[in-house]
């Protein structure tokens, strides 16, 4: 890998939308904003107004010849909402290539999982250890890691119990025939401000920047080609899929003044408010269950320095006169 990035690139344009569906969760992780888990913003409109604009969406940057799309929903919980699997079944239905990702903290049950796991092409598996029922999350893990195309078991790198999730990470290796775990970095605070956590202890650096992914396949599961994938481009010319949290331990998620191609990535906030990307550079243009006329590919010079939301790390983007 080349040491420094200079572009993410896709070989074909692709609309990631990622919509955080509200803002409630049954966790209330200590580092996690209160705005991603207190419940004020349930979100629960008519589902058939949801339903028309993101065919709207969906039709727009079709007629943009858009022919690849990508929903990833977060949260809160996701698997929480009560619109979120008739919303999954209807993009599933009109998109059937399209891929459907979630990110979640795996806390419904074992058969929530086997009775819906199919509607998925992705699952981020966020273990979040002051809350996590440690045999919950490794049922569910066991079962889906043969099941859909990409598990992503994420370790969340809590500063005081920073060894213990170590310790489970690596039993999580030990009964998963299948793993493709990231051991992620906290941020000092969950919001659009956020920057890099510090971590006291040296080792616990180390370790982070030793251990960024650790993957292991022994067991045969579903394979799904997918166009909405971006790779990063490096100095000395190597090209890789991007990982957002390689990226981030590497510590070259930085792009002030880079063009980033922002219109690729749309965001849905809690109380529905729709923004190209989530870092608000182009904020409030419009809302989920009313006016989304603004919505669109469009291309802007970066003036953040910090990007830390792994979906917007992955937009294509370049830095200026680092491209012949």
């Amino acid at each position: 890998m080349g040491t420094k990035l200079i572009a993410i690139e896709a070989p074909e344009p692709y609309l990631a939308v990622t919509w955080q569906v509200n803002n409630f969760c049954n966790y209330k992780c200590s580092y996690c904003n209160p705005g991603n888990w207190s419940g004020t913003d349930r979100n629960d409109g008519n589902l058939e107004k949801y339903l028309a604009n993101l065919g709207v969406i969906i039709d727009k940057y079709q007629h943009k010849n858009y022919r690849h799309f990508k929903f990833f929903f977060s949260g809160g919980e996701p698997t929480a909402w009560k619109n979120f699997i008739p919303i999954c079944q209807w993009l599933r239905e009109k998109l059937p290539d399209a891929t459907l990702a979630v990110n979640t903290n795996l806390s419904r049950p074992l058969a929530w999982w086997e009775k819906h796991y199919k509607l998925f092409d992705d699952v981020v598996a966020s273990f979040h250890i002051e809350f996590a029922d440690k045999q919950k999350y490794q049922d569910v893990n066991v079962f889906l890691c043969d099941k859909i195309n990409y598990l992503c078991t994420k370790m969340l790198m809590h500063e005081e119990r920073f060894w213990e999730v170590v310790e489970y990470g690596n039993h999580l290796k030990k009964v998963m025939p299948n793993y493709f775990i990231e051991w992620t970095p906290l941020f000092d605070e969950m919001t659009t401000n956020a920057g890099p956590w510090k971590y006291s202890d040296l080792k616990k650096i180390e370790f982070l920047e030793s251990h960024s992914i650790e993957s292991f396949f022994s067991k045969e599961k579903p394979y799904k080609s997918s166009n909405t994938v971006s790779y990063s481009r490096y100095t000395d010319g190597s090209l890789n899929a991007t990982n957002s949290n390689d990226i981030i331990v590497q510590r070259q998620n930085f792009f002030r003044n880079w063009i980033c191609n922002v219109g690729d990535a749309i965001f849905i906030n809690p109380i529905g408010r729709v923004s190209l990307a989530s870092c608000g550079q182009v904020d409030n243009i419009g809302h989920i269950l009313d006016d989304i006329s603004k919505v669109g590919p469009k291309k802007i010079v970066c003036r953040k320095d910090h990007c830390h939301c792994g979906t917007d790390i992955i937009i294509p983007k370049f830095q200026k006169n680092a491209i012949a």
